[in-house]
């Protein structure tokens, strides 16, 4: 069946490009409306008075979580530097999504024991897919200054 179904189809298309009426072909056409300023087979184009066309109207682009305000903390300028803010939040509580943790307010120890562990695939439940292509590019030294201002958020 699948070696007929085959065959008809290259009969259709080689008949449409070498443009002879494939049967069937009027009652498809019939039932295409055309859209804007196309124009099938001789039907009439859709009207373009600027009645029947809707102005465009600009769409408001969804912004990402805001960046920390104040990056005069190095811990708070590398939670920015490191988007560690575009899924967490800006002040760490505030996630994009309920899955995503809020990590303000936790110990540093925590913080910093749950990224090296996602870094190293200690850990790989969760999100941990998610942080380890993160937290690769992210120093021990920078996710303990991380962890540290989180800490006290």
């Amino acid at each position: 069946m699948a070696k007929k179904f085959h065959s008809s189809v290259l009969s259709v298309l080689m008949a449409v490009a070498m443009g002879t009426v494939v049967a069937g072909e009027d009652d498809v056409t019939a039932r295409i409306k055309p859209v804007g300023q196309v124009n099938i087979a001789g039907a009439a184009s859709a009207p373009t008075t600027p009645a029947a066309t809707p102005a465009a109207t600009p769409v408001a682009a969804t912004a990402p979580a805001a960046a920390p305000a104040a990056a005069s903390d190095p811990g708070a300028a590398l939670y920015q530097s490191k988007s560690c803010f575009t899924c967490h939040g800006a002040d760490g509580k505030t996630t994009i999504m309920d899955t995503y943790p809020k990590i303000a307010g936790q110990s540093a120890e925590y913080l910093l024991a749950q990224m090296k562990d996602i870094k190293s695939g200690t850990r790989s439940n969760g999100q941990a897919a998610v942080m380890k292509g993160i937290v690769a590019g992210v120093s021990d030294e920078d996710m303990k200054t991380i962890a540290e201002w989180l800490s006290k958020q």
